[in-house]
């Protein structure tokens, strides 16, 4: 039993061109010359290209007599035009995703090479407070209550 084991698991180990050539090449006859299966036109490569080459015959005369020798569209080609959208629809909606890109595009400019306003800060805001209450000249006083000085 475990001989017939080691045997199997040799033969698994083995590689696969070596148990071939085991099998075609090893006889218990004397000779020395392997023998091969006759070489005939009665395989089934032969069988399936004949049956092969009919097909594509019947095909192409079905192909024929559906669109009267090539005058009109194929069924298929009718179905598949009849499921698709029309080129008038396909063209509107080009059209209609060109211009929304064209005002992103625009978008993206003018928001690129915008900038923020500059802001204008005063180096000493304390000059506000300088100045003499007693000192000051008619239509010169500004109402500066309201007003707050930011210092960051």
């Amino acid at each position: 039993m475990a001989s017939r084991f080691l045997s199997t698991t040799r033969l698994v180990r083995a590689p696969l061109t070596r148990q071939i050539a085991r099998r075609n090449y090893a006889s218990e006859a004397k000779d020395a010359s392997p023998k091969f299966a006759d070489e005939t036109f009665n395989g089934n490569v032969w069988r399936n290209a004949a049956i092969a080459i009919i097909a594509g015959v019947a095909v192409y005369r079905i192909d024929q007599h559906l669109t009267n020798s090539g005058e009109e569209k194929h069924p298929f080609t009718k179905w598949i035009e009849y499921h698709m959208e029309s080129s008038d629809d396909m063209d509107k909606l080009n059209q209609q995703k060109l211009d929304e890109a064209s005002k992103l595009a625009e978008y993206r400019l003018i928001a690129q090479d915008a900038q923020r306003a500059p802001i204008y800060r005063l180096r000493n805001p304390e000059s506000f407070e300088r100045g003499s209450p007693r000192g000051l000249v008619t239509g010169n006083q500004v109402d500066l209550s309201d007003l707050k000085v930011r210092s960051d």
